[in-house]
């Protein structure tokens, strides 16, 4: 069987479901009543199962077991990066390109190995 995986966020792939994902692309098909019915019944789904998943002792487990040691800000924020769009994804371009040039520059500024060499002596 073909599964085709739609980009989630670690935390909506522990409190979301299949049916749940289902609930909500069928919510722009229905009259607006429904919409709206259905729409915060999802979301009232969400909502218990994140606090059922925080509540419950084992839930810390899983969450430190899906979290990501952080080692460069730049990776986060690309990570971020693949779950944004339109204006917000325009800022946190911008925010990766500034910290690019900043990287950039403090490369430049490091002294090379024989500069290094030379102020020693």
């Amino acid at each position: 069987m073909n599964q085709e995986f739609i980009s989630q966020t670690p935390l909506d792939q522990m409190v979301s479901s299949d049916y749940g994902q289902m609930l909500k692309a069928s919510i722009p098909y229905l009259p607006p009543k429904s919409r709206q019915i259905l729409s915060v019944y999802e979301k009232a789904l969400e909502f218990m199962n994140t606090v059922s998943f925080f509540g419950n002792c084992g839930g810390n487990d899983e969450l430190c077991a899906m979290s990501m040691p952080v080692r460069d800000p730049m990776e986060m924020l690309n990570e971020i990066r693949g779950f944004c769009y339109g204006r917000s994804r325009e800022r946190l371009d911008q925010i990766v390109n500034m910290m690019a040039m900043v990287q950039m520059l403090q490369i430049m500024n490091q002294p090379d190995n024989s500069q290094k060499e030379e102020l020693h002596e």
